[in-house]
């Protein structure tokens, strides 16, 4: 003998079935079109930072020249600097071997999308001395504008008072409120304190652009 309220309880079951698929099948879809979403904006985002770099660059240097750094995930990167600087870690550099005082030594870098060099690590330095005349002197994007010892890198980049960079018994004068690295014998490459208005040579630096 059939009960007439098992057809009607296998519907519900049926019709409450359809639903949790319908449920599941519009979050899955809502879910990847977001990522899907999320993904176009950081690909644009990201795509159209290194556009900008780009152009802004392309406006100080008629050419680029790109290194292979590896790869990330399947993509190839490329790290690129203007053809005449020199590539390390993750910045270019240019010796400009022309005399300003301070500002203008950092004018002329900012004028070419970089700044005065801001040096974070012994290997970076070690890089750099080897493109410098011993006998010259260079401007460093570091300086100390107050006179109380409080020195400040041009980027922001918090300083740390590494008494393997300076000269011995350096910094000895709070008149002198800039930067320069000197070769000194016997200890060779370091940097000393001097007049932000002496005439020397300079260092830029920017950071690479990455395709």
């Amino acid at each position: 003998m059939v009960q007439k309220g098992q057809p009607q309880g296998r519907e519900r079951r049926v019709c409450w079935s359809l639903k949790l698929w319908s449920v599941a099948v519009v979050t899955m879809a809502l879910f990847s079109v977001c990522f899907i979403v999320s993904c176009v904006v950081t690909y644009h985002l990201t795509y159209g930072k290194t556009v900008k770099r780009l152009s802004e660059l392309h406006t100080f240097h008629s050419t680029l020249t790109c290194f292979s750094e590896g790869t990330r995930v399947t993509e190839k990167v490329w790290g690129c600097c203007p053809s005449t600087w020199m590539s390390f870690g993750s910045s270019c550099y240019l010796v400009i071997n022309e005399e300003n005082f301070w500002k203008k030594s950092e004018q002329k870098c900012v004028e070419m999308g970089a700044h005065l060099v801001v040096v974070n690590t012994e290997a970076e330095q070690n890089f750099i001395v080897q493109h410098l005349n011993k006998s010259l002197s260079y401007f460093l994007g570091l300086s100390d504008p107050q006179g109380d010892n409080n020195w400040q890198w041009v980027d922001q980049t918090p300083f740390k008072n590494n008494g393997r960079f300076w000269h011995h018994n350096e910094p000895n004068f709070s008149a002198e409120q800039c930067a320069s690295i000197v070769f000194w014998t016997p200890k060779g490459w370091g940097w000393n304190d001097v007049f932000c208005d002496t005439n020397r040579n300079s260092i830029c630096e920017m950071k690479k652009i990455y395709l």
